[in-house]
Order: structure tokens, then sequence, then C-alpha cells
């Protein structure tokens, strides 16, 4: 059973939006969680169609869809 903080959602799709190219394990040691905790976070997000990863050949980012 995954509970889900509104909180912690909300900021990291924030900080999302603010910098696309804000790694998981920023975030993880931004809130003082682990980086699965954030992984299953992206992967909520990136399932209810709000963000897609873009991986080019240097760079990688999140692309915010909504």
């Amino acid at each position: 059973m995954n509970i889900i903080n509104k909180k912690l959602y909300k900021n990291i799709y924030d900080d999302m939006k603010i910098n696309s190219k804000v790694s998981q394990k920023e975030l993880a040691k931004k809130y003082d969680v682990c980086k699965r905790t954030i992984r299953r976070y992206c992967k909520i997000l990136k399932d209810n169609g709000y963000i897609n990863y873009i991986i080019d050949s240097k760079n990688s980012r999140w692309n915010i869809l909504k």
C-alpha cells in the first residue's frame, strides 16, 4: 500500500517545474527522504501524464506536460 504525502508530491512537482534538470538524488536530499520515495512519486506523476523524462546524448531533464 502506497501512502502519498500530498505536500511532498506537490513540492516535487513544483521543483521539477522550476528546474527541469533536478535529479532524484537532489530531491531526496532536499526533502530528507530516500531516493526510492522520490522514484515512486515520479512514477505517479509520469503515469498521470504530468511529467516525462527526456534523455539526450549529454543532458537529461524532466519535461512538464501539464
